[in-house]
């Protein structure tokens, strides 16, 4: 498997640093100390924006930028990391899935920065990151179909699968994945923020999801 960038990308005069990485895993139900990490940076997350919108962090406001400049209208296809930081600052906490794509949701509230959870087993051929086309759609995570127009997306030999606003459900993790790809997207977001936040995931992945 091999991953290619649209060279469109390149011009909308905005960085670009996707980080992949790939484990053997053991999903799960998220172990308490994960849990009570999860309460932790949830509580952190209010403290640091105090009363702000989630859209006020730098990194989600950048992101929200690359949305705009893909052609995507960020007040109606939010970012991930800004539903997840919303749903925080309104007291609700982070779901819990399971081990893995709990870590994914931590790595992504920590930093602003968008993640895909991928089974690999659904993932056919090659994967390319570009800008969906007029008439893309798939189903997406607990939201029905989704208008994939102007919003970044990863495709693969039968069509787009993931996004930095929801992922779809043909390669969502289950009880039953094995092998994961994990993708930060890094859209008009600083390298050493990228590589922090890759590091945080390794971590959070080896620790508690049984990651080879």
């Amino acid at each position: 498997m091999q991953f290619h960038i649209n060279p469109a990308f390149s011009e909308l005069g905005m960085a670009l640093h996707l980080g992949a990485l790939d484990y053997q895993v053991a999903v799960g139900p998220s172990p308490d100390q994960l849990v009570d990490s999860m309460t932790e940076a949830a509580s952190l997350r209010q403290q640091e924006l105090m009363g702000e919108a989630a859209s006020s962090d730098p990194v989600i406001a950048a992101m929200r930028a690359a949305f705009k400049a893909t052609g995507k209208d960020p007040s109606r296809y939010r970012p991930s990391s800004e539903a997840l930081t919303r749903r925080v600052l309104a007291g609700k906490g982070l779901y819990q899935i399971n081990n893995v794509v709990d870590s994914g949701n931590l790595v992504s509230l920590m930093t602003g920065i968008p993640v895909g959870c991928y089974d690999a087993a659904w993932i056919k051929g090659d994967i390319t990151f570009r800008v969906g086309t007029p008439g893309e759609t798939y189903d997406g995570i607990g939201r029905g179909g989704i208008n994939l127009e102007g919003l970044p997306v990863l495709a693969d030999a039968d069509g787009p699968f993931g996004s930095p606003f929801s992922d779809s459900d043909r390669t969502g993790v289950s009880e039953n994945t094995t092998d994961l790809v994990f993708v930060l997207f890094g859209l008009n977001i600083d390298v050493a923020h990228v590589e922090a936040a890759a590091e945080i995931a390794d971590a959070l992945i080896t620790q508690y999801c049984g990651a080879e």
